[in-house]
């Protein structure tokens, strides 16, 4: 199995904080050749990771080969989109010092962000109604393709995200691919052979 110590790190990341009453989340799913796991409320898909014939269930909690049922995750992560853009591997590193702070300012709706899509920009803000205080980054989306679009999301999944994916040094990229559908639906980031899909939130 072809996972470095980067891959496998990101991985105990999701699932180490699943309860041990859904132990099919606590494991790493290997079939067709790629590793998965899921929280159920964000994906990590590592295409390239094994054998093609191979079809295995590791515990990450305890290493252990249990005989489970994993979900279906394929039909989770969605097959065509109607926004796509990329992110460069610099950029998602600039930013992400402010979306830190973003993390721990904001506490009214459980860390969420607002995302904007546009062909000139690509805005994340948040605001927290008890104390006025709102933060906003702003940058410019490349190879943008698609309709405007809006979601929200929960900013510490996706600062775990562009975290796991900028550290990785045996994979060679420079830019993230970012595909959204809408609103409600997951959203993906994806970089070399490592998609990262996260749910938005709904904000009333």
């Amino acid at each position: 199995m072809k996972m470095n110590s980067d891959i496998e790190k990101m991985l105990k990341d999701v699932v180490k904080r699943v309860s041990a009453v859904r132990p099919s989340l606590q494991c790493v799913h290997f079939e067709n050749g790629d590793a998965v796991v899921t929280d159920s409320h964000r994906l990590i898909r590592v295409k390239g990771a094994a054998p093609k014939n191979l079809i295995l269930d590791l515990n990450l909690a305890d290493f252990s080969f249990p005989e489970i049922s994993y979900p279906n995750v394929d039909r989770l992560i969605p097959k065509k989109f109607s926004t796509e853009f990329t992110l460069s591997r610099a950029d998602a590193l600039t930013l992400l010092p402010s979306l830190k702070a973003m993390t721990k300012v904001n506490s009214d709706f459980k860390k969420v962000v607002k995302l904007e899509v546009s062909e000139m920009n690509f805005k994340i803000s948040c605001s927290e109604t008890s104390t006025g205080i709102s933060q906003m980054i702003d940058l410019e989306p490349k190879e943008f393709s698609g309709a405007e679009i809006s979601l929200s999301c929960n900013s510490q999944y996706l600062v775990d995200a562009l975290e796991a994916l900028t550290s990785m040094k045996d994979i060679k990229f420079v830019n993230m691919e970012v595909k959204i559908n809408s609103g409600l639906t997951p959203f993906l980031i994806s970089a070399g052979n490592i998609d990262y899909l996260l749910t938005p939130v709904k904000v009333f």
